[in-house]
Order: structure tokens, then sequence, then C-alpha cells
């Protein structure tokens, strides 16, 4: 899956799934915490310019419109951080937000930037009050596998009403598994938070799956439920998987 150059590209069929994945769960998420909570938080790492070429919402544009559906009939606040590196993809999301009538109480921050940079202030926040850590879902999107350092995910995980969706690029990382760039094998052990990782690339059977066992145990490590969804493309081959990870029973059977 080749890394789009233009502000927009087209839609893939499985980014449509995702999506479907993803409205669902929100869905499902918002009005239960929205009944038992005054404030929420969604982030979103890797939003995008928040819309495709043919007009299709993203991620960010999604997320909101689930909000302010199921929403509207709350006082709470709902807070959400989208973030994006690009400076031109930012500023088309921030036009789309702002095409939106959206209610009072909500709270849209756009910022330019990487998603490592900005979870990191957030966990920072959460440290100082760890008795005011309101519900939150972070949405994990990248196109490649580096960016999202595990010990971040995981410390995501051990706070209180945190739960992740997280895209991890097998296909990408088992091409990548014997680069001989240091570089890349560092991002690959941040990936994953061991350096097991790397080692999958001499053991045997299908690598792909050996990765996707291998970030399971380590979600597992953090998250108490896991589950993960096979991302096929038009010839059913694995590209990547979705992990939805959290300590919420409930949340896992949504």
């Amino acid at each position: 899956m080749a890394v789009p150059k233009d502000t927009l590209w087209p839609i893939e069929p499985h980014t449509v799934a995702k999506h479907q994945i993803l409205r669902k769960y929100l869905d499902a998420w918002l009005p239960i915490l929205g009944t038992y909570n005054n404030r929420m938080l969604y982030i979103d790492g890797f939003a995008g310019p928040g819309e495709y070429q043919g007009g299709e919402p993203g991620s960010p544009i999604i997320a909101l419109e689930a909000a302010r559906t199921h929403h509207a009939n709350r006082a709470g606040e709902l807070i959400f951080i989208f973030v994006e590196q690009r400076s031109d993809r930012v500023a088309h999301l921030k036009n789309r937000i702002a095409a939106l009538q959206l209610p009072a109480q909500f709270k849209v921050q756009v910022f330019e930037g990487t998603f490592a940079e900005r979870i990191m202030k957030v966990l920072s926040r959460m440290d100082a009050a760890p008795d005011n850590v309101p519900p939150t879902f972070v949405l994990i999107d990248p196109f490649g596998f580096s960016g999202i350092p595990y010990e971040l995910i995981k410390r995501l995980l051990r706070k209180n009403k945190c739960e992740v969706l997280i895209t991890v690029m097998v296909d990408s990382i088992n091409r990548w598994l014997t680069h001989p760039a240091e570089v890349v094998r560092a991002q690959i052990t941040e990936t994953f938070g061991t350096e097991e990782a790397i080692s999958i690339a001499f053991g045997t059977g299908e690598r792909a799956v050996a990765l996707k066992d291998l970030y399971q145990r380590q979600l597992q490590k953090a998250g108490q439920f896991v589950r993960y969804f096979d991302m096929r493309d038009h010839d059913n081959r694995t590209i990547y998987y979705l992990f939805f990870a959290t300590n919420n029973p409930r949340g896992t059977r949504r």
C-alpha cells in the first residue's frame, strides 16, 4: 500500500471497511460513556485531511458526526484532538471541520505534528492528574510502522478507561524485517517494544502471522482484552491488522 503524496487521495476498500468498524464502535461507545461521564476524550493520531478524493469523509469527520448524533442531548464536554504531520492536510482538515455545525460542548483541537509528540503531552497531563483522566479512545492509523512507539501505547492502556484502535502494517513490516539499516530495525523494535520482532525474520512459519501474534501478546501486557480484524486486499492477502485493546469487557463485547 503506497503512501499517498497528494493532499487528498482515493479511498481504498479496506479503508471503507475500517471506517465502518470505527463508526459502529463509536455508535456504541459514545452513548454508554456519555451517560455516566461529564467529559470524554477522542484522539486521532494520524488524522489526515478529513476527506478523500471522491469526497468520502475521513476518520475525523466520521468521529465528529458519530458524536454529534449521539451527544446532542447531554451537557458534558467531548474533547477531540486531531494530529496530522503535514501542513496542507492540517489546513484541509480545519476547513472541513469549520463547515460542520457542532454542539457548543464539543472542544475540537487540530495540531500539526506527530502522534508521539502530542500523546506524550496528553500522557503528561494524565500523569499529573491521575484521578481526573476522562474516558479516552485513541485511533492510531499510520501509513507505515514508524511513529507508534509501543511504550506510549502501553502507558495509555494503563490509564483508567483508555482504549485504542491501532493499524499494524504487518505486510510492510515483514518486508523490512531483514533491512540492513539499523534505523529501520530500531523503528520495528520501537513499534513492538521488543527485539523479538526482528528475530521473527529468522524463525519458521508465516512471518506476518508471527508478527501479529507478537503484537497481540505485547498489547495484552497492558490491555486485558485484545482483539483484531484481519484487513485484506483485492487478492485476499493480509495487508494489516486492526487491533482493539481495552481493559473494559463491555468495550470488547461492543
